[in-house]
């Protein structure tokens, strides 16, 4: 059977790694001979590896029943299917919907010109969608309903601004530290812009050269805003916002406190905003599954002073609702288990409670 490295966008679930796959700092992450898997995928992701190698076969080029049961999963009615039904999500959506074009003109026209961006326009739509809703866990509900935007970077910036506007709250930052915070995430990608388009919604493999350039775009970006009347935070973070604490970001492979605090606030935003939307590759994670990576693999990559407060006020909202777990039982969340935010304990149909921190086997795959 031929072996061969595979880009990061181009491994599906089904192909069988050929050799061990290790992060920068020499950790193991996924080991040989394992099928791949979503999660595994995403992980790998989640340590910024760029390419593995596979053994290849017509079976593994098209794993057809990983596909077909990532359709049927997308079939299942959840929380945030019905959720759209509600007047609250059609108000905000239509805001959303209206702010998408505005982003873009404005930005555009940044781009061409030398002058200073709309800054007020932007920061302003952002912020009224921030103040419609009364909870952050509500917006976040908001968002997950939101994920069908055919320009992927401009969606995704202002749900990237809303989500730093929340997590700079639970931070206890005060009125004027969450607006830079927030227009931090409406100028992180603007570098993307600059990636000819056909290669950022290329279907297909991307080349080396393809995908170098696509990282281009943080350096990108700060060539772009340095000279523009913005915070110096926002210039910083659109530069550092592929950093990781312990050296495995790029571009510069920063490290701890050479990362800007405002650049690392952000990059737990950028990363969950991602994770929790669908892919071509696979559909939008649980935000149970996403914490779970954030509880492996985060902490070193992240700074804890801010993932724990977002890990905890995640979690914490989410009691009382109903889940689905792996083996399709469905239960209640009653605790957050402080080690072990991702694994809760339910209550099960009659008095029956299950504690997942002390189960392997189950997980929390859909909130329902």
């Amino acid at each position: 059977m031929e072996v061969k490295r595979i880009n990061i966008n181009d491994l599906t679930p089904g192909m069988l790694v050929a050799d061990n796959v290790y992060n920068s700092a020499n950790q193991l992450i996924v080991p040989r001979d394992v099928v791949l898997t979503d999660k595994a995928i995403t992980r790998m992701r989640f340590h910024s590896i760029s390419s593995a190698r596979v053994y290849v076969s017509d079976e593994n080029a098209s794993p057809k029943p990983a596909s077909a049961a990532a359709g049927k999963e997308a079939r299942e009615v959840s929380f945030f299917e019905k959720l759209r039904g509600t007047e609250e999500f059609i108000a905000f959506n239509q805001d959303f919907e209206k702010s998408i074009p505005v982003f873009e003109q404005k930005l555009t026209a940044m781009l061409k010109g030398s002058a200073d961006p709309d800054n007020d326009t932007l920061t302003g739509m952002v912020d009224d969608m921030f103040h419609s809703c009364r909870t952050g866990i509500q917006l976040f509900n908001l968002l997950h309903c939101m994920r069908n935007f055919d320009d992927v970077t401009f969606s995704h910036s202002i749900n990237v601004s809303l989500i730093c506007g929340v997590l700079g709250t639970w931070l206890g930052r005060d009125k004027a530290e969450i607006e830079v915070l927030m227009q931090c995430g409406i100028y992180h990608d603007v570098g993307k812009l600059l990636i000819p388009k056909a290669i950022l919604d290329k279907p297909g493999k991307l080349s080396p050269e393809e995908y170098a350039l696509i990282k281009t775009h943080t350096t990108q970006g700060y060539n772009v805003l340095k000279d523009r009347k913005l915070p110096r935070e926002v210039k910083l973070a659109a530069m550092m916002h592929h950093e990781r604490c312990d050296g495995s970001g790029y571009p510069m492979g920063l490290k701890g406190n050479q990362i800007e605090e405002c650049a690392k606030i952000l990059a737990i935003a950028d990363v969950y905003e991602a994770m929790t939307s669908p892919r071509v590759y696979r559909k939008a994670l649980c935000p149970f599954e996403v914490i779970h990576l954030f509880e492996v693999d985060g902490l070193s990559l992240f700074d804890p002073v801010y993932l724990l407060p977002f890990m905890e006020n995640i979690t914490q909202s989410y009691v009382g609702n109903q889940v689905r777990l792996s083996d399709g039982t469905i239960g209640q969340i009653i605790f957050i288990n402080k080690l072990a935010y991702s694994r809760p304990v339910i209550k099960m149909n009659g008095d029956e409670y299950v504690d997942l921190s002390k189960e392997s086997g189950r997980t929390i795959m859909e909130i329902l």
